[in-house]
């Protein structure tokens, strides 16, 4: 007979690491870098703890307010050097230099070389608004799309729980249709005697 391979499941890496290590929880939901992946991602796992705290801020006592000297240590300088790759970072600096280069730049034509410093203090200016505009609005775009997202995950589960629904009825409205088709053609059913 040929072996049935419906019972066995593939072994990758991770569930090697966690056969060997049985102290690490395994994963109900591997979905790896597919869209649901992606959406496990962003929203994190539901059967996880929200509001995971630190022991110490977790009862209130021993938290203190952080100084901006240990913000500064805090921060390495592979995270000064990568700002730029941070959401929305890019495009908001492109639009705010732009903004300040075409400022400064109108104002320093029509003031002349005495006018030079305050355009380029009109320069400066322009490109911090610009880019906080810009890097503010792109984050409010970004959690709304969040939300949408997070929206349309609820619609795709409750549809799923819907269509499960469905299904179950159906399948208790045959088994039901089936208990009758048997019970009517059953040799018990003296309906099914004719006496001439």
């Amino acid at each position: 007979m040929a072996d049935d391979s419906r019972g066995t499941t593939a072994s990758t890496p991770e569930t090697r690491d966690n056969a060997q290590d049985p102290s690490k929880p395994t994963p109900k939901h591997d979905f790896g870098k597919t869209q649901v992946g992606k959406l496990w991602d962003a929203f994190g796992n539901p059967e996880e703890p929200v509001n995971i705290l630190s022991p110490a801020g977790a009862s209130g006592k021993g938290s203190k307010d952080v100084t901006v000297t240990e913000a500064m240590k805090s921060m390495s300088l592979k995270d000064v050097t990568s700002f730029y790759k941070a959401p929305c970072a890019r495009d908001s600096l492109l639009l705010g230099i732009g903004a300040g280069f075409g400022i400064g730049g109108v104002r320093g034509v029509l003031g002349g070389l005495r006018s030079m410093w305050t355009a380029c203090n009109w320069a400066v200016g322009a490109f911090a608004l610009t880019s906080l505009a810009a890097h503010e609005f792109c984050q409010r775009r970004r959690v709304q799309e969040l939300d949408g997202m997070k929206q349309a995950v609820e619609m795709m589960k409750e549809l799923k729980v819907k269509k499960q629904r469905e299904k179950e009825q159906k399948a208790e409205e045959a088994a039901r249709l089936a208990e009758e088709e048997k019970k009517r053609k059953s040799w018990t059913n003296l309906a099914n005697y004719k006496f001439w």
